[in-house]
């Protein structure tokens, strides 16, 4: 009796990015395991994506399917390529990412192995050498090579990983009501309390690109708080975080605000410690990031380091709370899908 054949459904969404869309086929066309078919939603892209999409010709054999769905956001992209899927065994992906030619086996091939198993957490990192501006290498040294090392319990980026679709359809796919992002977060906290017949690849084979300014970095901590508030999670970490900006900052206008026309003095003195003792610790505490940028080559790293952090901090705080109470009357759905299961979503 032969073996049972790994058949593939890999999925992605796109909007805009053409050059991502031919490294993409060029790098899966270069898969140890070729996926039986790809579908890929774009969302309206106005660059050029979509009509490559639409006259690309594979260089291996497999099935292309590419659907429009104007103005979708990335989580109905996502319901719309796996419903539009073929084969039970579904991998999904970002365009824009960089991947080894074992990335798509080694996901998928545990899930024809074990018939039980249900989904596969994958691995993924940022490298050094990928990295195209100095704040993105700033990041890099500030959060020591983002990357998640996969386990079983992993909470899986939808940039690498793999289930069957029929625990997708089980869990109700991605929830859609979430305006952009935080979508592929609540799917694996869904899955999670569904099922623990869940596997993974601790070795990353899928390598995230990262923004270029600092602009752009801030307004992706920014979107991605967003989603995350939207869904009702993260609760913590809005508090916590935006409560220890909220008191350095009235602690430093106070002080300065008191020595320019109060008195006495000293009182305003110790406004600014206060601020100083706050800034000084999260100085402490990022030493070893400052370290790592010094290491290579950054001499002024200090500096960056400590811009990043606020900025970075300050704008996902910005994203938290102007979505947290919009989620309260437009994203009931998602919030009831985790209440349900009894997730706690503060």
């Amino acid at each position: 009796m032969s073996p049972a054949k790994l058949t593939v459904s890999l999925v992605t969404t796109v909007l805009n990015d053409r050059q991502g869309c031919a490294a993409f086929f060029t790098q899966m066309e270069a898969q140890t395991h070729l996926p039986d078919e790809i579908v890929i939603v774009d969302g309206g892209s106005t660059d050029g994506s979509w009509e490559f999409l639409q006259n690309y010709q594979p260089n291996q054999p497999y099935s292309l399917r590419v659907i429009q769905d104007v103005g979708c956001n990335v989580a109905r992209g996502r319901n719309l390529a796996i419903a539009h899927a073929k084969h039970d065994i579904i991998v999904s992906t970002d365009i824009g990412c960089y991947w080894e030619p074992q990335w798509l086996e080694e996901l998928a091939r545990p899930l024809l192995e074990d018939r039980q198993l249900k989904a596969v957490m994958g691995s993924w990192q940022v490298r050094w050498e990928d990295l195209k501006s100095d704040w993105a290498k700033v990041e890099y040294a500030l959060h020591d090579g983002p990357k998640l090392i996969a386990n079983p319990k992993s909470h899986a980026s939808s940039r690498a990983i793999a289930y069957r679709k029929s625990l997708w359809e089980k869990i109700g796919g991605y929830p859609e009501d979430l305006t952009l992002a935080g979508d592929d977060m609540v799917f694996a906290l869904l899955l999670h309390q569904i099922t623990d017949r869940v596997g993974c690849t601790p070795i990353p084979r899928c390598y995230w690109e990262r923004p270029v300014t600092l602009k752009a970095l801030c307004k992706e901590a920014r979107r991605n708080f967003r989603g995350a508030a939207e869904a009702g999670i993260w609760l913590k970490h809005g508090l916590l975080v935006g409560g220890r900006l909220f008191l350095e900052l009235l602690l430093l206008l106070t002080g300065l605000v008191w020595l320019l026309f109060a008195s006495p003095i000293w009182i305003g003195l110790l406004f600014l410690s206060g601020f100083f003792i706050s800034a000084g610790l999260r100085v402490i505490r990022l030493f070893p990031a400052i370290k790592r940028l010094n290491s290579c080559g950054y001499s002024d790293g200090w500096f960056q380091i400590l811009v990043l952090e606020y900025l970075i901090k300050f704008w996902s705080i910005v994203g938290y709370w102007e979505r947290f109470l919009y989620g309260f009357r437009h994203c009931r759905e998602c919030r009831k899908r985790l209440r349900s299961l009894k997730i706690q979503i503060g």
